[in-house]
């Protein structure tokens, strides 16, 4: 797959992800999740299934018989182990009973299992993410610019929408709710300093979908400082003009996504642009 390709799985896979961990029952109570969702996820990763008596498991070789393997119920339960093994603990024939061996496996299960619940979801997910090739070189980007520029050209609310959630998911930017703005606006900022007496974020990106303008406004911002929600206002009325508008901002953020990409102190900004595009 392309990287845009691989990129779009990745979002669907951390979305699919936070659905299921945020709808997980685990004790005091029930076990129970929803195991359509769980399917779709096993179908993103390399566990295969395989019916042993009357249990589903889904698994994959660790080390010779030994295998990771997943016994697809609510509780979630990932053993590592050998397929017998998990058959005997989970539904043990009569005539194994009399083993007191087997009986010892049947009632205490803590030296094959890894994990339930959330953490198996986490193992999972994990699993999934290790498949998709992320890595990005400009080129990539390049098609990624392209792609904002056509939707901006042809006024497209949906591939002008999808071109900034990928850029938005590779620079770890957030969705910002702002009381103060009509729910066509969409807002997001960077990363920044949210352990200081008042949270604070990078470059704010303001996406009015019903006008498809876009806009942001680079440094610092708090959505608890009333002078950055007057600017915000005022740059909604028109009265105020955003650092970078249209497809200057894609160009800001693949910048921004390639010096994340090659150096950890970052690139001259201009330097990058120039040998991308």
């Amino acid at each position: 797959m392309s990287f845009k390709e691989n990129l779009k799985a990745k979002i669907s896979l951390d979305r699919l992800f936070q659905q299921l961990h945020s709808t997980i029952r685990e004790p005091p109570g029930r076990w129970w999740v929803d195991k359509a969702l769980v399917q779709k996820l096993l179908d993103m990763t390399d566990f295969e299934l395989r019916t042993v008596r009357d249990l589903q498991l889904y698994v994959r070789p660790l080390e010779g018989e030994i295998m990771e393997a997943l016994v697809f119920d609510n509780e979630l339960a990932i053993y590592h182990t050998t397929v017998d093994d998990v058959a005997l603990r989970k539904t043990p024939h009569w005539q194994e009973m009399f083993s007191i061996g087997n009986i010892k496996k049947i009632l205490n299960d803590r030296d094959v299992i890894t994990s339930k619940g959330k953490e198996s979801l986490k193992r999972l997910h994990a699993n999934a993410l290790a498949l998709l090739d992320l890595s990005y070189t400009g080129d990539d980007l390049a098609l990624l610019l392209e792609d904002a520029r056509n939707g901006l050209e042809q006024a497209s609310i949906g591939q002008t929408r999808e071109s900034l959630d990928l850029f938005v998911h590779l620079l770890d930017f957030e969705p910002l709710l702002l009381d103060v703005l009509e729910p066509h606006f969409q807002v997001f900022a960077g990363p920044g300093d949210k352990n200081g007496p008042v949270p604070t974020f990078e470059h704010l990106i303001i996406f009015d979908e019903k006008s498809l303008s876009l806009g942001l406004k680079e440094g610092d911002f708090s959505p608890e400082n009333d002078l950055d929600l007057a600017w915000v206002m005022q740059y909604v009325r028109g009265e105020k003009t955003a650092d970078f508008q249209g497809m200057d901002v894609f160009k800001f953020l693949a910048d921004l996504t390639l010096d994340k990409a090659q150096s950890p102190k970052g690139r001259d900004r201009e330097t990058t642009s120039a040998a991308m595009l």
